[in-house]
């Protein structure tokens, strides 16, 4: 299990928080979530960067946390004087202090079982590539946004040329010989993304990227030259620490550290200019993708009780279905989730409360309910005037 820890950044006061496999966190605009998923990202990013080069120090410099973490994510003002960031897993521990700009770092017991994930943040401004013709020309900072697009550009052009999006009518297209992307209407008109609704704007990418990142992008396991370096460098600390493993062995646990082994997806705001019951069919869909040959993490901030709401659903299947069996039949099992599988938190005065019901095995109702709550009482104040 990962542990996060953040004091004093940007809009946050303090979050204490274990990520497992599905995080979701939820909160108001500027309450922090999209912070909290950031600096996530950032030490997942630093953990893999730590593990392949063996060498934290080769990190741990101002340089870090103002390229990597302050401008890639967009947060150049948010680090204050009194700012601390702390991280650790099964594998390491880390922190950084930003009054005196230290790190201390020390490795863990699984060191060496660490497997090594494919890290993939995705931002709320996707629609960039579908609402921009020729996106790809266009000259941006090296930031999260940037590297979407690298990876939009990978995805679309190793994925499968058309796709269908969710249960919605409609599939995308990709031209490889125009490099432009399109939707196609049930009728079998297409037109150009840039030309579609806001919605599919939003969702198209997003989609797409997700089922490359859980499915095509691990076919191709060809080995690199920096890789293979990699392994050499790793396979000579590890043979020198523990003389007693064999060789097979070796290379097997060496071999999980240098080829991601499953996808580490952070996104930003899912249901952006979607409809509810396409939010549902959104988490439904994740988790189908989460569940599949790989079985792959994710992270992801909302404003939406929706979203809430479809991810508790698949909990209480995936309960229901470790109960009762076979009798459970309106969620297939790679659609459901654990209870101990999930961590779902709340942002409100820059502190992160945890709102997994412990009694229930369940995201907490009241967590999710409290804006329709507010509305609620407005209504019912206005009758009674």
């Amino acid at each position: 299990m990962r542990h996060l820890e953040i004091s004093n950044f940007g809009p946050i006061d303090h979050v204490s928080m274990d990520l497992k496999r599905v995080n979701v966190i939820i909160g108001p605009q500027s309450s922090g979530k999209s912070t909290v998923l950031k600096v996530a990202c950032f030490c997942a990013w630093l953990e893999r960067k730590i593990m392949l080069s063996a060498q934290p120090e080769k990190y741990f410099n101002q340089q870090t946390i103002e390229d990597k973490l302050l401008r890639f994510h967009k947060m150049t003002s948010f680090m204050k004087s009194n700012s601390v960031i702390s991280y650790r897993n099964d594998a390491m521990a880390f922190s950084y202090t930003a009054e005196t700009q230290e790190w201390t770092f020390e490795w863990d017991k699984k060191r060496w079982s660490y497997k090594s994930p494919k890290i993939a943040y995705i931002p709320a401004e996707r629609n960039l590539v579908s609402a921009i013709p020729n996106w790809y020309q266009v000259s941006m900072n090296a930031d999260n946004m940037l590297d979407f697009m690298k990876e939009w550009e990978s995805a679309r052009k190793n994925f499968v040329k058309t796709e269908q999006i969710l249960n919605l009518p409609v599939e995308y297209v990709f031209d490889e010989s125009t490099q432009e992307d399109s939707i196609q209407l049930k009728n079998g008109n297409k037109i150009d993304m840039s030309e579609a609704s806001s919605g599919l704007q939003s969702m198209t990418p997003l989609y797409i990227m997700l089922r490359y990142l859980t499915g095509e992008y691990f076919k191709n396991g060809q080995s690199t030259v920096e890789q293979k370096m990699i392994r050499d460098h790793l396979m000579s600390i590890l043979t020198t620490e523990k003389k007693n493993l064999s060789e097979l062995k070796a290379q097997k646990r060496v071999d999980d550290m240098v080829m991601p082994d499953h996808s580490d997806l952070y996104i930003e705001e899912p249901e952006a200019h979607i409809f509810p019951s396409t939010q549902k069919e959104f988490v439904y869909s994740l988790v189908n993708m989460l569940n599949g040959r790989k079985k792959h993490s994710c992270f992801v901030s909302t404003h939406s009780p929706y979203v809430l709401t479809s991810f508790n659903n698949l909990i209480l299947a995936g309960e229901t279905l470790a109960e009762k069996g076979d009798a459970m039949k309106l969620f297939p099992k790679k659609q459901t989730l654990r209870y101990e599988d999930v961590s779902a938190y709340s942002m409100k005065g820059g502190v992160a409360a945890d709102i997994m019901d412990s009694e229930y095995h369940l995201i907490s109702a009241e967590a999710i309910d409290e804006a329709s709550s507010e509305i609620g009482e407005d209504f019912d104040k206005l009758m009674n005037l």
